[in-house]
């Protein structure tokens, strides 16, 4: 049984709860693709959008297994195994970023096809697929700072420009 946006919002509000940023910053990606792939006519556009979102709403319990999984590591003294899990987990909102980074140039894209009555949708899924992907890209810098790793800091902070 799925819960209903009502008791994931409450999940994430619990303390101790696993869903976090990430999982809040993938579900804004999920809302600014589904508000975007009602907008839009072309059908390979829309198919696209609707894996995003799709993704999306996957990567939002994965996001919250991945953190715990660092957590738990945290607990033993293995570096190796914390630093393998917390990669993982960074993982998680860099797809989150990508999929905001496709969704916002879909707005753009867009943004000349839709009827001016529905640019206010239009601006709407911009504003929350830059949201994804700021909230993504804050988690990604915080997780490269944690791991304190030079060459995968440096790799991370290119691929986010």
């Amino acid at each position: 049984m799925k819960p209903t946006l009502d008791q994931f919002l409450s999940k994430i509000a619990r303390r101790g709860s696993w869903l976090g940023g990430g999982s809040a910053a993938a579900l804004a990606a999920a809302l600014s693709a589904a508000l975007l792939e009602k907008l839009v006519v072309r059908p390979q556009a829309a198919r696209s959008l609707r894996r995003i979102r799709r993704e999306c709403v996957a990567l939002i319990e994965r996001d919250a297994k991945a953190f715990a999984r660092v957590i738990q590591t945290t607990r033993g003294r293995d570096r190796r195994v914390f630093r393998r899990a917390l990669k993982t987990a960074t993982g998680v909102p860099w797809k989150v970023f990508q999929h905001a980074q496709h969704v916002q140039a879909a707005c753009r894209d867009a943004q000349r096809g839709i009827p001016l009555r529905l640019q206010s949708d239009l601006r709407c899924a911009m504003a929350l697929a830059i949201a994804a992907g700021e909230s993504a890209r804050t988690l990604i810098l915080t997780n490269v700072d944690w791991l304190n790793d030079a060459r995968y800091s440096t790799s991370m902070r290119r691929r986010l420009q």
